[in-house]
């Protein structure tokens, strides 16, 4: 699975004047704003488009045949269900974080 690279504008703070002032029209509302952008477009990343990747690539996983696997974790994919094949990959998501982690498990955290 390719994961999208994340092409979200960072820089917005750099590209402001040195000196704002409210003749360029650089409100204290508009500089609060800039410095959410940035943070905002990484949030919009995430959860618009890196997550949706990333299930539906485990569910890929779960209804195509990897000839890398053994005979038998392929029949048994005919079986698993896409939550299955997170649980034995170890994949959780959630908008909090979890009281306890498994051992090399992977936790996306999300808003």
């Amino acid at each position: 699975m390719n994961l999208p690279e994340c092409n979200a504008r960072v820089n917005y703070i750099q590209s402001l004047a040195d000196k704002p002032n409210t003749m360029d029209g650089m409100t204290s509302s508009k500089l609060k704003q800039q410095f959410d952008n940035a943070g905002a477009e990484i949030k919009d990343y995430i959860n618009n488009t890196l997550v949706p990747t990333i299930n539906t690539g485990t569910m890929n996983y779960v209804t195509t045949s990897d000839t890398r696997l053994t005979n038998s974790r392929q029949c048994n994919n005919n079986f698993d269900t896409p939550l299955t094949a997170r649980n034995n990959l170890k994949i959780k998501t959630g908008t909090s974080l979890p009281s306890t982690v498994e051992e090399d498990c992977l936790f996306f955290l999300y808003s």
